[in-house]
C-alpha cells in the first residue's frame, strides 16, 4: 500500500469541527477580468495560456500561481494567515491579518519564503485540484522540520501525491523557529513576551484550516495533520496544548520521527535571554528594545550565542500553551485528540554516527548535562548504566544512541500509551534509515509545478 494513502485516507470515525465555517460553501471563483478588483474565470482546458482562477476570503483573494485543469490541480501561494510579527508584534502571539484590498497573486514573498531569514513569514500554501468546488475533500497539514531552527513550507511539494491522486487538499506553513519563536524565560515573560511562540503560530495555522479551508473544496471536519522531526512534534504539540482543554482542530495525524529534547528549563533560557540581549545593547533583556533590534542583528546574536553557549532550541514549558512535556501530559492523560494516528521512525535515526564532539567516555557526562542542565548525578550514573561503555565503539556512538531515545524514539511509547488502538507504529528501514533519509519516499516527488508557464 502507498504511503501516500496512509497519509490522506479518511478516517472511519471523524470528529465535529469546532470552528464555524458556514460562511462560505467551497471556493467563489470570480468571472471578470484580472485588470479590475476581481480575477479570472477558472480554466476549463489545460492550455498554458488559460487565466488562473482566484478563491474569495472575507480578508484577501487569492489567486492560482499555478497549474491547470490538464494536470489537474493548482497552487495558491503566500496567503498571509496572521499579521506579519514585526515591530510592536515581534514576540507577540499571532493575529488574524488585516484585510488586503489587492488580489493576493503570491507574491507578497518569495515562493520560499523561511521564518529564518524574514520575519514577515506567516504564509501557507494551498495546492487543490482543479474540480474541488463543493467536493468536500480530505485536507493534509504538512508542519515541516528543521530542529526549530530553520525549515520552510516550501521545502518539500505534494506534486508527486497529486501525480497518485487528486482527491485531498494539501496546505503547508511557515512557523517562527529560532529566537522570534521560542524566546523563553522569566525576564522575557515578565515584560510580555509570548513563550513558544512556534506552537501559537501552528494553533493559529491549523484555526486557519478550520475556518477557510471549505473556501479551496477542503473539509474542515477531515484534516491530517502530517509532520516530520520538529514538526512530528509540533503536531504533538497540538495534541497537548493547553493540557487537553484546548479543541481538537485535527483529526488524524501521520507523525514522522518527532524530535524534541524537553531538558532545558527557564533557568537556562534566562541565561540565554540575557547574553543576547546584552550583545545586542539592550541590558537587562527589555521587550521594547529587543523590538527595535533589526531582524538580521537579533538572529545573528542569537546564532552566535547558541554556538558558544550551547544552548539547545527547544519548547519549553511555560504552564500556559505547554503547561508540561507533551509526554507527560500524554501519559497523564491531558490530551484532546481521538485518533486514528501512525508514528512513524527510521531504523537508524541518529546512532549510526558518533555524535560530534563527544570523544571520551567524560564527554558523554558533559553532553548528557548540556542537553539536561538541571539532571542529577543520581540521573548521570543511571543514564551510564543504561547505555554501559562496553557495547559501543566509541564514546561519540554511545551518545548519539542515548540522543536518538530521549531527541526521538521514545515519543512513540507515550502516544501509543495514550491513544491505545488508535496508534499504528511504523519502522522505516529504507536505504540509510537515518533520520530524514525516508521523506523521499513519502513525497514521490520526481518534478516540480513550473509556475511560470502554469504547467
Amino acid at each position: 500500500m502507498h504511503v501516500y494513502a496512509l497519509m490522506v485516507a479518511a478516517a472511519a470515525v471523524v470528529v465535529p469541527a469546532i470552528a464555524d465555517s458556514s460562511t462560505y460553501q467551497g471556493p467563489v471563483v470570480n468571472t471578470t477580468s484580472t485588470t479590475s478588483s476581481s480575477s479570472q474565470t477558472v480554466p476549463s482546458s489545460g492550455s498554458s495560456s488559460s487565466p488562473l482562477p482566484t478563491v474569495e476570503l472575507d480578508y484577501t483573494t487569492v489567486q492560482a500561481v499555478g497549474g491547470n485543469a490538464t494536470i489537474g490541480y493548482f497552487k495558491y501561494q503566500n496567503i498571509r494567515f496572521a499579521k506579519a510579527p514585526t515591530g510592536d508584534l515581534r514576540f507577540s502571539a499571532p493575529e488574524w491579518p488585516d484585510i488586503e484590498t489587492a488580489i493576493n497573486t503570491g507574491n507578497l514573498a518569495e515562493a520560499d519564503v523561511s521564518c529564518k531569514t524574514s520575519e514577515d513569514c506567516l504564509y501557507l500554501d494551498v495546492w487543490a485540484p482543479a474540480d474541488a468546488a463543493g467536493r468536500n475533500l480530505p485536507v493534509m497539514v504538512w508542519t515541516y522540520g528543521g530542529g526549530f531552527t530553520g525549515g520552510s513550507k516550501s521545502g518539500v511539494t505534494p506534486e508527486g501525491l497529486f501525480d497518485l491522486s487528486t482527491d485531498f487538499v494539501y496546505v503547508a506553513y511557515n512557523y517562527r523557529v529560532g529566537i522570534a519563536g521560542l524566546a523563553n524565560g522569566p525576564t522575557y515573560q515578565h515584560e510580555g513576551g509570548v513563550a513558544n511562540l512556534c506552537v501559537w503560530d501552528s494553533q493559529h495555522a491549523f484555526e486557519w484550516v478550520q475556518k477557510y479551508i471549505s473556501n479551496f473544496g477542503g473539509n474542515p471536519n477531515d484534516v491530517t495533520a502530517v509532520g516530520f522531526s520538529a514538526g512530528g512534534s509540533q503536531v504533538m504539540f497540538q495534541m497537548t496544548r493547553f493540557g487537553g482543554r484546548a479543541p481538537q482542530l485535527f483529526h488524524k495525524a501521520y507523525i514522522m520521527s518527532p524530535g524534541y529534547v524537553p531538558g532545558a528549563g527557564h533557568h537556562h533560557a534566562e541565561q540565554f535571554w540575557q547574553n543576547v540581549s546584552s550583545s545586542l545593547g539592550c541590558n537587562g533583556g527589555h521587550l521594547d528594545c529587543m523590538r527595535e533590534i533589526s531582524y538580521d542583528a537579533l538572529v545573528n546574536a542569537s546564532n552566535t550565542i547558541v554556538d558558544n553557549y550551547t544552548y539547545q532550541m527547544q519548547p519549553r514549558v511555560d504552564g500556559f500553551i505547554i503547561p508540561d512535556t507533551y509526554e507527560a501530559n500524554l501519559y497523564q492523560g491531558h490530551f484532546n485528540f481521538s485518533g486514528p494516528c501512525v508514528i512513524s521512525h527510521a531504523l537508524h535515526e541518529a546512532n549510526s554516527r558518533a555524535y560530534s564532539g563527544v570523544n571520551t567516555q567524560e564527554d558523554v557526562s558533559t553532553y548528557v548535562r548540556i542537553f539536561f542542565p538541571g539532571i542529577s548525578d543520581d540521573a548521570v550514573e543511571t543514564l551510564l548504566e543504561l547505555y554501559p561503555e562496553e557495547d559501543y565503539e566509541s564514546a561519540g556512538l554511545r551518545f548519539a544512541d542515548m540522543k536518538q531515545s530521549f531527541d526521538l524514539t521514545d515519543k512513540n511509547i507515550a502516544l501509543t500509551h495514550a491513544l491505545n488502538n488508535e496508534t499504528w507504529n511504523a519502522q522505516v528501514a529504507l536505504g540509510a534509515a537515518s533520520h530524514g533519509a525516508d521523506q523521499n519516499y513519502y513525497w514521490y516527488s520526481t518534478y516540480t509545478l513550473n509556475t511560470s508557464s502554469n504547467s
